[in-house]
């Protein structure tokens, strides 16, 4: 058999086999320093995201609340709440967490006391300062005071009840009425839920409208003192005035409760334009039973010896 004659071209060919193998080596050398540098870049920016997510000065727990002015009402003891609920909601975050400015709202639209934040914002955290929240709130404002046996309780224009119970003395210091009237036995919501009593809700629901209207702040001299509700939806007789207002010596028949089936005569706008009367005018003063559920406003003349009726 004749032997294999060698290729000239033969080392050539070893040559490039060979320094393919070292550009191979090469390729995966790189490929290796790449995923080594890779892995050490990852580890690092864990452990500096840990480490800074760990840092004190970047926990929300430490940042204090800024809630700017708030209403003249709001005392000492209604700040210090709305402050420990904010806390309690923000506990568990951190500056750098995603949303974190939608995470804040919502910790602090959690306390019952505010109704809405309207504007947010971080101030960072300096060597000098440490870090703080401003926000700018609407509170849920008190329209009147729910009296149950000894307590009252202050409640808003959504008929929630607000806060711990107070004395028929903070009356004045909220500037609210007082509902009276009130079934002894009734069911006293925790702070922040809706009141369930039909005749506590319709004595509400005339307290927010003397709010919105601005009695208060607009008769000084003359505040609506209580809504007296014992009589709502006609529970006493069904032919009296089923809500009455008290200011001073003046009673002041509202007429048929908000869930009331009955007939009304007036729309309640014209009822506080009657109040805005009674209030303004001095001769309406000594009356007492005087009609805002009527086009024109009657009265009984007080007096020891007679009730007699007048009309004007």
């Amino acid at each position: 058999m004749a032997k294999k004659k060698k290729s000239r071209f033969a080392p050539l060919a070893m040559l490039a086999s060979l320094g393919s193998g070292i550009n191979l080596l090469k390729n995966s050398g790189l490929k290796l320093c790449l995923l080594l540098g890779g892995l050490l870049f990852i580890w690092l920016a864990v452990s500096i995201k840990h480490d800074v997510r760990s840092d004190a000065r970047f926990l929300l727990a430490n940042w204090h609340l800024q809630p700017g002015r708030l209403p003249a009402w709001v005392t000492p003891e209604i700040r210090s709440r709305i402050m420990e609920d904010f806390s309690l909601g923000k506990s568990d975050l951190s500056l750098f967490d995603q949303g974190v400015l939608g995470s804040l709202k919502e910790a602090l639209e959690q306390s019952h006391w505010i109704r809405e934040v309207l504007d947010i914002r971080l101030v960072y955290p300096t060597p000098q300062a440490e870090g703080a929240v401003r926000a700018a709130m609407v509170l849920s404002t008190p329209v009147a005071m729910v009296r149950v046996g000894p307590n009252c309780y202050l409640s808003d224009s959504r008929g929630r009840r607000l806060g711990e119970p107070y004395k028929a003395s903070a009356r004045s210091w909220f500037n609210v009425p007082i509902i009276e009237g009130a079934r002894s036995g009734i069911a006293v919501p925790k702070p922040g839920y809706p009141w369930r009593s039909p005749a506590v809700v319709d004595g509400l629901s005339v307290a927010a409208k003397l709010g919105r209207a601005r009695i208060s702040e607009d008769y000084p001299e003359n505040p609506i003192e209580s809504i007296d509700i014992s009589n709502a939806r006609g529970r006493v007789d069904r032919s009296k005035s089923e809500i009455v207002l008290r200011s001073g010596q003046l009673r002041l028949e509202w007429g048929r409760a908000a869930t009331s089936g009955a007939h009304r005569v007036l729309t309640d706008a014209k009822k506080i334009a009657n109040l805005r009367t009674v209030l303004t005018e001095p001769h309406y003063w000594r009356l007492t039973d005087l009609t805002l559920h009527t086009p024109r406003i009657t009265g009984r003349v007080r007096s020891d010896s007679e009730e007699a009726e007048s009309r004007y």
